[in-house]
C-alpha cells in the first residue's frame, strides 16, 4: 500500500506532470506543423472546407486565446519543476500557442470542429 501511495504521489507531483505537459504540448505543436505542411499523409477520399462566420465568431476565438494564454502562464508560474527555466518555457509556449491559434489552419479547423460538435450535442 505504501508503494502505491508513493507511485501516486510521484505521478501527481510537478516534477512529473509539468514536463509531461510540456512534452505533450511540443508534440501537438509538431503534429499540427506536420499536418499544415502536409508532411503526414491525408486520409484517402477526405476533403474539408470551413466557412468562416461573420457574426463575431473571430472575437470569441481571440478572447479564448487570451484566456488560454493566461491559464497557460499561470500553470507554468505555479509549477515547482524546472525552476530557473520558466521564462524560456513561457516564451516558447506562447510562441507555439500563437502559431497554433492564428497561423495553423489544421489546428483552427480542429478547434472549430470541436465547438460545432459540442453545440450539436443534445442533452
Amino acid at each position: 500500500m505504501d508503494k502505491l501511495i508513493s507511485v501516486v504521489a510521484f505521478l501527481v507531483n510537478d516534477k512529473f506532470i509539468f514536463p509531461l505537459f510540456e512534452v505533450l504540448f511540443i508534440a501537438l505543436f509538431f503534429y499540427a506543423l506536420a499536418k499544415e505542411r502536409r508532411w503526414l499523409p491525408k486520409k484517402p477520399g477526405s476533403t474539408a472546407s470551413v466557412e468562416r462566420g461573420k457574426e463575431g465568431g473571430w472575437d470569441y476565438f481571440q478572447l479564448a486565446y487570451g484566456v488560454i494564454t493566461i491559464v497557460l502562464l499561470q500553470f507554468i508560474n505555479s509549477a515547482e519543476a524546472l525552476k530557473g527555466y520558466k521564462t524560456i518555457i513561457s516564451l516558447v509556449d506562447i510562441f507555439m500557442l500563437t502559431y497554433l491559434a492564428f497561423f495553423n489552419s489544421w489546428f483552427r479547423d480542429e478547434i472549430i470542429r470541436f465547438v460545432v460538435n459540442s453545440q450539436k450535442k443534445k442533452d
